[in-house]
């Protein structure tokens, strides 16, 4: 099922997905939507701004060691930052970045995910970005 999602994601990755340098997005959790769904980017802090939006390519999951061969020219990351994310974890996956733009940052005004949210038409407090996901 295709959704809308708004995912906080660390300042500087952010950006480097929005100018295209970073094509994947990792994650130490198998994300719960689907291919083709909509990410609004939360740029966490110090920016805490709604910068852009991507769709979601494929969902790869491996074990770190066998992923890394997989995403090394784009991730954004050395393989020591790499290791160090997925240490102790049996699994690691890759979000593919596809289409990704920038929109006029703003703020949130509901509390920002830990790591990401569902965005729903039935509540209001989500109306406001799903027209910024949508434009």
């Amino acid at each position: 099922m295709v959704s809308d999602v708004l995912m906080s994601i660390r300042p500087a990755y952010a950006e480097a997905i929005l100018d295209g340098s970073k094509t994947v997005e990792l994650r130490r959790k198998r994300p719960s939507f689907a291919r083709g769904s909509r990410v609004l980017v939360y740029s966490s802090s110090p920016s805490q701004r709604v910068n852009g939006t991507f769709e979601v390519g494929r969902i790869l999951a491996d074990a770190p060691e066998a992923l890394w061969p997989l995403v090394a020219e784009r991730a954004g990351i050395d393989r020591e930052r790499f290791d160090a994310y997925f240490r102790g974890c049996s699994t690691a996956y890759a979000i593919e970045v596809e289409n990704p733009r920038r929109i006029e940052p703003c703020r949130l005004a509901i509390r920002p995910p830990q790591s990401y949210l569902f965005l729903r038409s039935r509540e209001r407090r989500h109306r406001g970005l799903l027209r910024l996901a949508r434009a």
